[in-house]
């Protein structure tokens, strides 16, 4: 009943490892969450980080306002050549820019274009604190930005010598939990207990 998969979403899914892709992006539920959120905040200028096989980018295009934008930014070329004919194939070419590169250095190209409603960050978690930055500096005020993976893949509480590939997203998503719950930048924070936890902030 809260889950509207329609045919383009599934296919995307479906499709992420015949593509050669890692199969690491959201599921239906948690697209159903940024469905709500984004039209939660009536967003109209959204930012995504970490955009693989573009389902997620799907997701936050179709609950943008009438005429509203997605910028979506991807390292890897590869990814970035399957989103783009995904975000094709479900009729959002119009609705979506995708940036290729890392994207510490490809997020300044958006700097200009004004405050942003809407972030999404799931992309590699050592950067997090960084990426949480920039969207303190470039999220309008009540808007929402939200960051995957929040609990770490279950390592969010070892030393980071415990936590093997993810040492360094340890301390990373410590210190973006601990800004979003930074009454000074942020008006309300929540975890929201997805399989990998959604931490979702509104922009003071």
């Amino acid at each position: 009943l809260m889950t509207r998969e329609d045919a383009a979403l599934r296919r995307i899914r479906g499709d992420t490892v015949k593509d050669g892709l890692p199969p690491i992006s959201i599921g239906p539920d948690e697209g159903q969450i940024l469905d709500f959120l984004v039209r939660a905040c009536a967003a109209r200028k959204a930012v995504e980080i970490g955009t693989l096989a573009g389902y997620s980018a799907c997701w936050i295009a179709r609950a943008l306002q009438d005429g509203g934008r997605l910028h979506t930014f991807e390292y890897s070329p590869r990814h970035a050549s399957v989103a783009r004919r995904n975000i094709e194939r479900a009729g959002l070419s119009k609705r979506v820019e995708i940036h290729v590169g890392a994207a510490r250095r490809t997020l300044p190209s958006i700097d200009r274009q004004g405050l942003f409603d809407f972030c999404f960050i799931d992309a590699d978690k050592a950067s997090y604190p960084y990426y949480l930055r920039w969207a303190v500096d470039h999220i309008r005020s009540g808007g929402i930005v939200v960051a995957d993976n929040a609990y770490l893949f279950g390592k969010l509480h070892l030393k980071p010598e415990q936590a093997g590939d993810d040492a360094l997203g340890v301390p990373a998503m410590r210190e973006c939990l601990a800004l979003m719950a930074d009454e000074r930048l942020f008006s309300s924070c929540a975890m929201l207990p997805t399989g990998e936890g959604m931490a979702a902030a509104i922009r003071r």
